[in-house]
């Protein structure tokens, strides 16, 4: 796995957050911080004010299950189903004649495209894909154009291939063998 940029902090500086939604599942509601040692105190005494609205027994719970080992087990085993759906996806973009950008870790991919990346979303937002032009994301770079994807929800090759014939209807053409 990439290493976390709080890892890479020598002057803590760095303050570190995240979810457990998508790492374990969303309605667990439950974030997490780690801040630099120096700023702990001080940071405790502020949040000793913030109501919780996560209830005790669930984070006791939670706690328990990274002690025991349970959640890296579990992001383990993930990341092995994460990377077989990526191929998946990947090999059906490649297959539809789409360019994958190459990428290290995470749960989403994109493919590069020429023309309207918008135009391209809407009809497949259209068609019920929840994809997001890529050129939304990159105000800096106008001529960047793409399709920014989660694979999580893919289970199978055929089920790849028929998410990307419903995204690309009428786009592009399968490629021969």
């Amino acid at each position: 796995p990439l290493p976390p940029l709080k890892s890479l902090d020598a002057p803590q500086r760095v303050i570190y957050t995240g979810t457990f939604s998508k790492s374990l599942f969303p309605a667990i509601r439950t974030a997490w911080i780690v801040v630099p040692a120096a700023e702990a105190a001080a940071f405790r005494q502020r949040i000793t004010s913030t109501p919780c609205s996560v209830p005790t027994l669930w984070q006791c719970a939670l706690a328990d299950f990274i002690q025991q080992g349970h959640f890296w087990r579990h992001l383990k085993k993930m990341r092995l189903h994460y990377a077989q759906r990526r191929a998946w996806l990947e090999a059906a973009l490649i297959h539809y004649g789409f360019n994958v950008v190459p990428q290290q870790g995470g749960i989403q991919l994109v493919a590069e495209i020429d023309g309207d990346d918008r135009a391209i979303v809407a009809r497949a937002q259209q068609r019920g894909l929840a994809v997001q032009a890529l050129s939304d994301w990159h105000s800096a770079q106008p001529g960047r154009r793409g399709i920014l994807m989660s694979f999580t929800n893919i289970t199978s090759a055929e089920m790849a291939m028929q998410w990307v014939g419903r995204l690309y209807e009428n786009e592009k053409k399968p490629r021969e063998g």
